[in-house]
């Protein structure tokens, strides 16, 4: 799955509004286009491709662990283009979730902008 050349499409899966609309908010400042989901379990089937996906580590019905697990099985190329939000930087550190990178939470915007920049930079995947 590759983005298109023209708009930065960025995907949010966090199951907190105000991390989500915060999120949207920095993204679509940045020039993103954003669609926000509030848990994995609607993201297991994408319908379009995005430059990035900020991905928050817990939620409730189906975490990042999941859906890390179900893309690296069905289509590992998206895991290029998933940054990790987490407050349980623990978790996150346990495990290779084969993602681009991971952020802890509270996140300091510029850093989470240059992760996103350097995200949406890479090649694509041949």
């Amino acid at each position: 799955m590759s983005p298109g050349p023209s708009l930065k499409r960025a995907l949010i899966i966090d199951d907190d509004d105000h991390i989500r609309e915060l999120l949207q908010t920095l993204l679509e400042t940045a020039g993103f286009e954003v669609e926000t989901l509030s848990d994995g379990i609607d993201a297991v089937e994408l319908k379009k491709d995005y430059h990035v996906i900020l991905l928050d580590m817990k939620m409730p019905i189906f975490d990042a662990g999941r859906l890390t697990d179900y893309w690296r099985m069905t289509d590992p190329a998206i895991l290029r283009r998933v940054i990790l939000l987490s407050g349980y930087s623990r978790l996150a550190s346990d495990r290779d979730f084969g993602t681009f990178a991971s952020i802890a939470k509270p996140f300091d915007y510029r850093k989470l902008l240059l992760t996103v920049d350097e995200c949406v930079r890479q090649p694509p995947s041949s």
